[in-house]
């Protein structure tokens, strides 16, 4: 048991610290949560008497991650907790102790510490912007000003909800063919930096002239064996080199703009933002935000710069006082079926119920073209290997073959 020095505070915002002997910093934290005490430090007392860590907290807090589905689950189960009567702290308070991400954790106890200084929710989670992006929390903005926090918290885990499901079929989709591809690569690696060489040796050893066909393939295997160290630091320096180049402003245009342009899958990519775009931008005009200020929320949320830009000249349009629907006509990126609907959401004044149809036609769309990916892609791998292998095999057993006809 080693001892620990705790700060705390108590229901009514009171600072507490003292000693605490237990088996590790999680422990403490559990002792002080079981005495309705919030931790805010908690640090290791070495024997001499001085403390020696930082606070697990603070630990946390350096690195963590917040994945999709937390975040999804976190707003589902506050809207729920909510709509019972439950305050917000002790719901925050809460959702923090039941957590399984520590990272989380912390981030939700600080959360419902700043809720008990006084704090508003939505300022509390605009200090964490890399777990809680600018359309959350415009959106809890909208719902503490209309006094609907709990429905917009509903909508919020709607989008979150919808944004997992689109991409777990990506994934799902994407998976077979990756595998079969990875199976694919290995195999023509297998064939060409290892068995190819073992026959060649053996056809050296028979000192007769080999087919042409045969001498191909074995110098391919040696060109192969040769280079495929530099292939593969090649490989590497350049995955770090995109890497890099990704980060940068005109590399993340230049990549975005390359992938809208590939076949296919360029089309794929165009379709997943374009329902991620509507479902957002109808979430924030249900929930009350300005479609200005809707539109500057979507653009920094888009995913894709390219995207991104084509919003941010559309939102000075519309503060120009132009339509939606017209300034989006303009760019070729937005398919005219989109457009129409948009100008008839206009219309009728049911812009985001029009945008909620369109984000839906569009996530079928991706269901659609993923669907014919996978159906063309995974024979496509399979005879492509059947073929390189059936290669590889006829060019071996050609030389067995001109052998037994020379001895007979």
């Amino acid at each position: 048991m080693a001892k620990y020095f705790y700060v705390a505070r108590d229901s009514s915002g009171k600072r507490l610290q003292g000693m605490l002997e237990a088996e590790s910093n999680t422990a403490v934290m559990n002792i002080l949560r079981k005495q309705q005490l919030l931790p805010v430090e908690v640090r290791l007392v070495s024997e001499k008497g001085s403390l020696v860590a930082i606070t697990e907290k603070r630990q946390i807090k350096q690195r963590g991650k917040v994945s999709l589905p937390e975040m999804a689950l976190f707003s589902r189960q506050l809207s729920t907790m909510l709509e019972a009567g439950i305050p917000i702290l002790d719901a925050v308070g809460d959702l923090a102790s039941q957590t399984s991400n520590r990272f989380f954790s912390s981030v939700l106890s600080d959360i419902a510490s700043n809720i008990r200084e006084g704090t508003s929710f939505s300022q509390a989670l605009s200090k964490y912007p890399k777990v809680f992006s600018p359309l959350y929390v415009a959106l809890v903005v909208s719902g503490e000003e209309s006094g609907n926090l709990v429905e917009v918290l509903k909508d919020l885990s709607s989008e979150l909800e919808d944004q997992l499901t689109l991409l777990r079929k990506v994934r799902q989709a994407v998976s077979y063919p990756a595998v079969i591809l990875v199976f694919f690569v290995s195999v023509v690696a297998f064939v060409f930096l290892y068995l190819v060489p073992k026959f060649q040796e053996i056809f050296e050893s028979f000192g007769a002239q080999l087919p042409l066909f045969t001498r191909i393939i074995l110098q391919i295997s040696r060109f192969s064996l040769k280079f495929f160290p530099f292939l593969l630091v090649g490989l590497i320096l350049l995955g770090v080199f995109l890497s890099w180049y990704r980060r940068t402003k005109s590399g993340s245009r230049k990549i975005d703009g390359l992938k809208l342009k590939l076949p296919v899958f360029g089309d794929l990519f165009l379709k997943v933002s374009l329902a991620r775009f509507s479902r957002s931008l109808a979430t924030l005009l249900q929930g009350g935000v300005s479609i200005v200020s809707a539109l500057d929320i979507v653009a920094r949320t888009a995913g894709n710069t390219i995207l991104e830009d084509h919003i941010g000249r559309i939102r000075q349009g519309v503060i120009n006082g132009e339509l939606l629907g017209d300034e989006m006509k303009k760019y070729r990126l937005f398919p005219a079926m989109m457009v129409r609907m948009v100008r008839v959401g206009e219309e009728t004044g049911r812009t985001d119920d029009m945008l909620n149809r369109v984000s839906r036609f569009f996530r079928d769309e991706v269901d659609v073209t993923l669907n014919i990916l996978s159906s063309i892609l995974e024979p496509v791998l399979i005879i492509g290997l059947g073929v390189i292998v059936g290669t590889v095999v006829l060019a071996i057993y050609l030389p067995i073959f001109k052998l037994a006809a020379t001895v007979r």
